[in-house]
C-alpha cells in the first residue's frame, strides 16, 4: 500500500521558518501502524529522523 507521511520537522538554525512538514512516500504492509511507518522511515529512508518508540516496550 502507498501512503504519504507528513512529519513536523524542526530546524533551530533556521531564523524565520525553523519548524516545516516534510513528506515522504512510503510502501508499507496494510496491517503497518503509524510508529511502523516512521521506524521505516528512519531506518531506509532518512536517518536525520529520530523518535522515541517505547510504547513497543509496554513502557
Amino acid at each position: 500500500m502507498q501512503v504519504t507521511v507528513s512529519v513536523r520537522r524542526y530546524n533551530p538554525d533556521d531564523k524565520e521558518n525553523p519548524s516545516y512538514w516534510q513528506e515522504y512516500n512510503l510502501d508499507v504492509d496494510e496491517t503497518s501502524s503509524v510508529l511502523d511507518s516512521l521506524i521505516k522511515i528512519r531506518e531506509e529512508v532518512d536517518g536525520t529522523l529520530a523518535l522515541r518508540c517505547s510504547c513497543r516496550s509496554a513502557i
